[in-house]
C-alpha cells in the first residue's frame, strides 16, 4: 500500500504521487479532478474532443426510432 501527505504550497494543496513498481502518472499531463462526498479524489486523464475535427454532419444518425409511437410503461 502506498501512502503520501499533502502539503500546502503558495495558495494550492500539493499531494505527489508515489511510484509503484516503477510505474507513475506522466509529468505535465492534464487531469480532470473529481471529489466525491466520501472524500475520494479521482483523477481523470484531459483528452483532446474527439468531435472537434470532423466536418459538419459527420457524426449524424438518422433517428431509427422516429415512427414509433410511445405505449405502455415507457410513458413514466
Amino acid at each position: 500500500m502506498l501512502f503520501t501527505k499533502s502539503r500546502l504550497q503558495g495558495s494550492s494543496v500539493v499531494v505527489t504521487l508515489p511510484a509503484s513498481n516503477g510505474e507513475k502518472p506522466e509529468s505535465n499531463k492534464e487531469y480532470v479532478v473529481v471529489y466525491s462526498e466520501d472524500g475520494t479524489i479521482t483523477l481523470i486523464p484531459k483528452i483532446d474532443d474527439p468531435f472537434s475535427g470532423g466536418t459538419e454532419g459527420e457524426f449524424y444518425e438518422t433517428d431509427e426510432w422516429s415512427e414509433l409511437t410511445p405505449e405502455g410503461r415507457e410513458l413514466f
